[in-house]
């Protein structure tokens, strides 16, 4: 596929059973995401307030090995050739790669019961419906982050050290955070464009519920690129 056609893949609203793809185990270490020209390295559990980034510091505070963005090491090529693609002033920020197990599953638990709250009469079973459409249950697929498979990433103004605007913050559980949602201005939408266009040229899967999630050889990206299996399974270091 060339760059269009997989713009045009990516705006897909396709109903998928990923379980299909299942993964042939690749072996691909996980490696640290450096710094270099193009490519900064923003750790969500650095962002004061950053939920998800909270329960990756609890993790690390009983795993200090862990103190950094692990990726596979052909996630970590692709990711700096999507950064060297962006003309200055831009720079790619990741914020967080591979995702151990047990913070996955906090994650989605949070997510479930933080839908009840909100949500007056929503049973258990809706409330773990809708957190998956954010948070991959390990239980029921192989999520791309647990598989080192996937990165959460924006765009630097490097000129002014400001993000660009997207639309919505990262990890908003609500139709903002679709890639293709409506109600963005021009500006955001053009925001978009230009980090899904870098990351997809790099051989990277986008994803429709979250603007800021991109993998490489897990089961979304079988599906994308027409694949019959995946490449990576679950790992913990």
């Amino acid at each position: 596929m060339n760059l269009q056609q997989r713009l045009e893949r990516s705006k897909s609203m396709e109903s998928v059973d990923f379980s299909k793809f299942q993964s042939i185990n690749t072996n691909d270490a996980l490696v640290k995401v450096v710094y270099t020209d193009k490519l900064l390295v923003v750790p969500n559990w650095k962002i004061p307030g950053d939920f998800e980034g909270g329960m990756y510091a609890d993790y690390i505070s009983e795993h200090p090995k862990y103190d950094g963005v692990f990726v596979r090491s052909e996630v970590k090529i692709r990711l700096e050739v999507a950064a060297n693609s962006l003309k200055l002033p831009y720079k790619l920020v990741v914020h967080a790669g591979h995702r151990p197990t047990a913070v996955q599953k906090g994650l989605l638990k949070e997510c479930a019961e933080d839908y009840k709250q909100n949500n007056a009469g929503v049973s258990d079973v809706e409330a773990l419906e809708h957190a998956r459409m954010f948070v991959s249950d390990p239980d029921s697929t192989l999520p791309p982050h647990v598989c080192g498979a996937a990165v959460d990433a924006e765009i630097v103004d490097s000129s002014t050290d400001r993000y660009l605007d997207f639309g919505s913050s990262m990890n908003d559980d609500n139709d903002k955070s679709f890639l293709y949602c409506s109600g963005l201005t021009k500006e955001q939408k053009t925001n978009r464009l230009l980090l899904t266009a870098a990351m997809l040229d790099a051989g990277f899967a986008s994803c429709m519920t979250e603007w800021w999630h991109y993998s490489y050889g897990d089961q979304l990206w079988a599906w994308f690129y027409g694949m019959e299996n995946s490449l990576y399974s679950p790992i913990d270091i």
